[in-house]
């Protein structure tokens, strides 16, 4: 005879729960279980309670093989036999498997926490899933979700604090665009937290909260420009940046229009971005050609030609030799007429000693804040767009805060293939 409760153990994942039936209703599976309790004190007098029936509760639960499931609970009740106590009966309960009065059982409310938190998918689909309300399932989602984002642990080692802002919501008839600021360890690429606001007085506020020993543990900080360093990213992108201005302004001037397929600099558009290393010895020519045919004056080649002295700033090995070739960029863009690149080197002279402070900081970069940014954008264009900050920055951490996932992985079935 099969084993009713090793068999609503396997099935259901709840130790003390038999299963009784499995049936199909209205297309989708039903289990019919019930507790193994016999015997229970009452909560107020601790008398030993008589069963007084059964009363049935209908909670949806994880689909099963594809289908959506539901179980048929069927809770005893109990009565208390103590004359003098106010306790007269009640229906058992087991937090473990589902709350009292809820529609989804605790494994499906976690199942909607991982799927909304950690695979990033929008709560109002996981709702229709379960056929509940948007405001049950994000109940799920805070309540299996706030324990991880709120652990001490998960925010714990950081050494290398990497801080960015983001628009939070756009600018609309009655309001202005506003802004969160994300802070991002730099070394394992998490993100740490969402504070309201870009003002200095929202992220040291943050850090205020985090304690002495946090904040000794803290060696290196890097932030957009103006900063305490101005890492590589951000520099080569504006450098990148100079050099499309000058592609499209030139672009206009020789043909009179945007670049269209077969103009001969809107064909090297992404050519020009790669740095000159990375370029075969053909699409060196392609590039060669293309300037010939399109940049008369020579405006693009000189664009690209600084932005390549801007990057050999960054393969400098020490202090002293990045000094020196950042004066040589500053001292090709000196007499040039270009007024992107006059641009680029105002700037870059106005951040002389923050750039240079990356090589005293070994290499400190804001490259995984951005990585940060680009899946805060996923999570925004998900959700299309938040109005509550609260939900916005539990989803946020959830998604990319790394917080410890109480999951277990499947087995591999199979071993891999070796050729014999």
């Amino acid at each position: 005879m099969a084993d009713d409760t090793a068999l609503g153990t396997v099935v259901l994942g709840l130790e003390g729960f038999v299963l009784l039936e499995a049936r199909e209703v209205d297309g989708e599976v039903e289990l019919a279980v019930e507790t193994m309790a016999v015997t229970t004190g009452c909560p107020e007098c601790g008398v030993v309670a008589r069963a007084h029936g059964r009363r049935a509760t209908v909670v949806r639960d994880v689909a099963m093989g594809g289908r959506p499931c539901r179980l048929a609970w069927s809770k005893r009740l109990w009565r208390c036999e103590e004359q003098l106590c106010p306790k007269r009966t009640w229906t058992e309960r087991r937090d473990d498997a589902a709350l009292p009065r809820a529609v989804l059982t605790e494994r499906a409310r976690a199942h909607v926490c991982v799927q909304v938190g950690r695979h990033g998918r929008p709560v109002a689909q996981l709702a229709r899933e379960f056929g509940t309300g948007w405001n049950t399932a994000m109940a799920a989602v805070r309540d299996h979700g706030l324990p991880l984002t709120e652990d001490p642990a998960r925010t714990a080692g950081v050494a290398s604090l990497g801080v960015d802002e983001t628009s939070f919501q756009a600018a609309g008839p009655r309001r202005r665009t506003t802004f969160v600021t994300g802070l991002v360890d730099l070394d394992t690429g998490r993100l740490l937290d969402v504070v309201d606001g870009r003002a200095g007085t929202s992220v040291a506020g943050w850090l205020q909260q985090r304690g002495d020993g946090w904040l000794s543990a803290v060696r290196r900080v890097a932030l957009d420009p103006p900063t305490a360093v101005v890492d590589a990213f951000h520099v080569i992108k504006l450098a990148n940046t100079v050099v499309d201005e000058v592609r499209r302004r030139v672009q206009q001037d020789e043909m009179g229009h945007r670049g269209h397929k077969g103009d001969p600099l809107y064909g090297i558009r992404r050519t020009l971005l790669v740095g000159t290393e990375r370029l075969t010895d053909k699409g060196k020519a392609r590039l060669e050609a293309a300037l010939v045919a399109g940049d008369p004056d020579c405006e693009v080649w000189y664009a690209h030609h600084v932005k390549e002295l801007l990057r050999r700033v960054y393969r400098a090995d020490a202090h002293d030799e990045a000094a020196d070739r950042l004066e040589e960029f500053h001292e090709a863009c000196q007499f040039v007429e270009i007024p992107e690149i006059r641009r680029l080197a105002r700037t870059l002279r106005h951040w002389h000693h923050q750039l240079l402070a990356y090589w005293r900081c070994d290499g400190l970069s804001n490259g995984k804040t951005e990585a940060i940014n680009a899946l805060i954008k996923r999570i925004k264009r998900v959700g299309h767009g938040f109005r509550n900050l609260a939900n916005y920055r539990l989803r946020l951490l959830l998604f990319c805060g790394k917080p410890a996932w109480q999951d277990q992985p499947a087995a591999r079935l199979r071993g891999p293939r070796h050729a014999s």
